[in-house]
């Protein structure tokens, strides 16, 4: 009788042993994520590449997810090659430009031949850097930097399909659109119509404007928000001076509309280059009627990351005054 029991006891254990050997067996192995770096700091217009090794790969997917906003967000979906262990090339999205610090982490999701990882969290530094060529629109234009030839003028414009006043009132086609697109928008959020008054300004006419304005008010405040005439972002073709119908554009502050436009032209790539309070910074009296077209990355940037002008954005330092004649 005990050796029936004995002999029982030892066949469950076999047989026990032999179902967790069997269940063991059928555990996905782990999945490893290396040479995934966790901190970088770049400036926009390179490219953050990683590359990484998963193993095992077997043709699985990969998942570049952002932290937005306490979630994590897909950004990209990547497919490994079929081999045990694979090489990926791990492209940040262009998101990583938008925002002064993002979190950024691979997840491998599971399969039956392995177990699902998640990568550490990599932190990204970002900075912009202001371009010194007129066409570009990161091109940063103020009392301490003119264009460069000082009389640039854009290869083409358009007028774009909004109310206008006056007769400058052509821009670049790219910002010609996004003003379309802001002013249409506007429009349905608050009901009032945004007015075009003042756009490209070629170099001979901003230097007779400028002469105007000297002549009328004296140096000291006609330099305080006019340009002299290599100095005007109105010369890029990438600004646009706006108002709301029916008000005059030096009062465009004081109206509902302005405040709205101030909250939202980042969305459609424009800035508000000249805001209350940064008159040490750009040279400039505050004017919230004057947008300048940056793309719609950078404008973003200076949003979320709350940067109240181009010369903080790019680290360039105060432009108050023009360098002594």
């Amino acid at each position: 009788m005990r050796r029936v029991l004995a002999a029982t006891a030892v066949s469950a254990v076999i047989i026990i042993s032999g179902a967790v050997i069997a269940q063991a067996s059928h555990v996905p192995p782990p999945t490893s994520v290396t040479s995934w770096r966790e901190h970088d700091r770049q400036s926009a217009g390179t490219t953050l590449i990683d590359v990484v090794t998963v193993t095992p790969a077997l043709g699985r997917a990969v998942e570049l997810q952002e932290r937005v906003d306490g979630r994590w967000v897909t950004r990209a979906t990547m497919r490994l090659a079929h081999g045990y262990t694979a090489q990926l090339d791990v492209r940040l999205t262009h998101q990583w430009t938008t925002r002064p610090v993002t979190w950024w982490r691979l997840h491998v999701p599971a399969t039956e031949t392995a177990a699902a990882v998640t990568s550490a969290v990599k932190r990204v530094e970002v900075s912009w850097e202001a371009s010194d060529d007129p066409a570009s629109f990161q091109v940063l234009v103020n009392k301490e930097r003119p264009l460069d030839p000082v009389d640039w003028a854009p290869s083409a414009l358009l007028r774009p399909d909004v109310a206008a006043v006056g007769r400058h009132d052509q821009l670049r086609p790219v910002a010609a659109r996004a003003l379309e697109r802001l002013t249409a928008r506007a429009h349905d959020a608050t009901g009032e119509q945004l007015v075009l008054v003042s756009g490209y300004r070629p170099y001979g006419y901003q230097h007779e404007l400028h002469a105007r304005y000297l002549h009328e008010h004296g140096a000291a405040e006609a330099e305080t928000f006019s340009a002299r005439a290599g100095h005007s972002e109105h010369q890029t073709g990438l600004a646009a001076d706006v108002t709301q119908a029916g008000v005059p554009f030096t009062d465009f502050g004081t109206t509902s509309l302005a405040r709205w436009v101030a909250g939202h032209a980042w969305e459609h790539g424009f800035v508000v280059r000249y805001p209350e309070g940064a008159e040490r910074l750009t040279g400039y009296a505050a004017e919230p009627w004057h947008l300048r077209y940056v793309g719609k990355d950078l404008a973003a940037y200076l949003h979320r990351g709350g940067v109240a002008t181009l010369e903080e954005a790019f680290g360039t330092g105060p432009a108050p005054d023009y360098a002594p004649r």
